[in-house]
Formats: C-alpha cells, sequence, structure tokens
C-alpha cells in the first residue's frame, strides 16, 4: 500500500472518528437540556459531562449511567443503573449512534423531546418497579430490580 493509500484511509477515519464524536456530544448536550428544561419532574440530577460518559442520580439512591462502549469507531450506547453503594449494576438497554445523528436510525439526536422520549424509553421499566415497590411499601434493591427484569443482565 502507498503512501498516498495509507495517507487518504487514515484522514477518512479520522473525520469518521470525528463525526462520530461530535455526535455523542451532541446527543449528550441534546439530553441534558431535555432533562434540565422539561417541565416534568423526572428526579434525574446530572452528575457528570460527556467525557465520563453522563451519569445521573436518580431519587438519590441509585445511578444512571450513559457511555458510550469502548473500542474504535464503537457506535453502541448502554444505559445502566448502579446501586448506591457503587458495586452493583444492571445493563437496562443498549442503542445505536449514527455518524448521522440518528440514535436507532429513526430519532435525531438534536430534537429535545425525541431524545429525552428515546431515553426514558430505555429506562422505563425502572420507574415502573420503583412505583410498585413505593406503591406497596416494599424495598427494593439492584437485586430484587434485576430479579423482576429477567430479559436484562447485569453489567
Amino acid at each position: 500500500m502507498s503512501l498516498t493509500e495509507i495517507s487518504h484511509k487514515a484522514a477518512f477515519i479520522a473525520e469518521r472518528n470525528h463525526q462520530l464524536n461530535k455526535q455523542w456530544h451532541t446527543y449528550c448536550n441534546t439530553l441534558i437540556q431535555a432533562i434540565t428544561t422539561t417541565r416534568q419532574a423526572l428526579y434525574l440530577e446530572i452528575k457528570s459531562s460527556p467525557d465520563e460518559g453522563l451519569h445521573f442520580s436518580l431519587f438519590n439512591h441509585f445511578t444512571l449511567q450513559i457511555v458510550r462502549d469502548t473500542g474504535f469507531n464503537n457506535h453502541t450506547l448502554h444505559y445502566v443503573l448502579h446501586a448506591c453503594d457503587g458495586k452493583s449494576r444492571l445493563a437496562l438497554a443498549c442503542a445505536q449512534l449514527g455518524c448521522d445523528g440518528l440514535l436507532d436510525k429513526r430519532v435525531s439526536n438534536t430534537d429535545r423531546q425525541a431524545v429525552l422520549e428515546h431515553c426514558l424509553a430505555q429506562i422505563s421499566s425502572v420507574y415502573d418497579y420503583l412505583y410498585q415497590a413505593t406503591q406497596q411499601d416494599e424495598p427494593l434493591t439492584l437485586e430484587t430490580l434485576a430479579c423482576a427484569l429477567p430479559c436484562l443482565a447485569r453489567a
């Protein structure tokens, strides 16, 4: 392979990597703006910046983490719930972020309302089980939540 061919490929790789990183930051900013400007009480408190992945405190007991998968050119976003002790975690869902700015090939990452709805769809089962446990005056740990959600896997 010639120096020109390698240079051409390197430029293409760098541009795509830049686009993907830009889309990740756009997604993070859009989601943060959507959460902070919504008139609905979600009880999600922002705890980090896009560089470390997004971390939200949920009812001051759980932490919701949204991160890109490791590896070069990886388009997968992971939604993970952590216990307050920081030791256990539960993988909730995955989504794909395209270089074109689309989440799961259908949601624009610049549309605040759509990004918020997409995120809430990924984590809605958590709210369902927290509501049920609270309504029935039962404790809920990440372990019991994992058992209640058999289709989910421990991360």
